[in-house]
């Protein structure tokens, strides 16, 4: 698990619940390149500042039990438990697990996001914010999305959304995805984040273009029910095949 001098994202959500005012949270790539992160507060937007698409498929769901995997600081579980459902909040960042618990999230857990707890059968599993593909490549993505049929319940369903990265156009975006697929890990990038001092390990995320999503489900125990494609974001709902 990581240690405080590495978890830069539950710092920067800490700081940001006590209103304590911190550095920029900086997001860099392992070709060098940094650029702003997601600033905290957009993990701490009520449900009316969440995007249409994004409102349109967490609709979908089944209700629980809710496993949210990468919950951030809760802004999805929050939702989802003030409607009464029973809701298991999950991140690999310790303050961001402690956050959850500050804010209310009743069953808050510090666990490896590729190794969902099998405790339910869940009947709602969120991958929000990018989280499709946590697992860092097309394989393990597979493989995670394998792991979750065999422990959700028959008429579960999957809310996902990830980023199309034939979409983004700039000059280092383009570069850095012709340098990942010549080493046969298209889609897939290597990050870690930055606040302050405090630095992340380097982790893999995998990006899955709009074309690739039914090919990457297929044979996982789930099918495509609903895709939205915002812009470069699309987001998608699984439901058990």
């Amino acid at each position: 698990m990581l240690s405080p001098e590495e978890d830069a994202f539950g710092a920067a959500l800490a700081d940001h619940l006590a209103g304590r005012p911190g550095p920029d949270l900086i997001l860099d790539v392992d070709d060098g390149h940094e650029t702003a992160a997601m600033p905290p507060a957009a993990f701490f937007l009520p449900a009316e500042a969440w995007s249409p698409d994004e409102r349109a498929v967490l609709a979908e769901a089944h209700g629980g039990p809710v496993l949210d995997l990468g919950a951030g600081a809760g802004r999805h579980s929050l939702w989802f438990q003030d409607r009464g459902h029973e809701v298991t909040a999950v991140d690999a960042s310790p303050g961001a697990v402690e956050v959850c618990r500050a804010r209310g999230v009743r069953d808050a857990r510090l666990a490896d996001l590729t190794d969902p707890p099998a405790d339910r059968r869940w009947a709602t599993v969120l991958l929000m914010c990018g989280n499709l593909g946590l697992a860092g490549g097309r394989d393990e993505t597979r493989a995670l999305l394998s792991r979750l049929a065999a422990v959700c319940a028959g008429d579960a369903v999957v809310v996902a959304d990830t980023v199309d990265p034939t979409l983004l156009t700039d000059d280092h975006s383009r570069a850095h995805r012709a340098r990942n697929e010549a080493a046969g890990r298209p889609g897939a990038t290597r990050l870690r984040l930055r606040y302050g001092e405090i630095a992340t390990p380097w982790w893999d995320l995998l990006n899955v273009p709009v074309a690739d999503v039914a090919p990457l489900v297929e044979g996982t125990g789930w099918t495509v029910a609903t895709h939205r494609v915002a812009t470069v974001d699309h987001y998608v709902v699984l439901r058990r095949a």
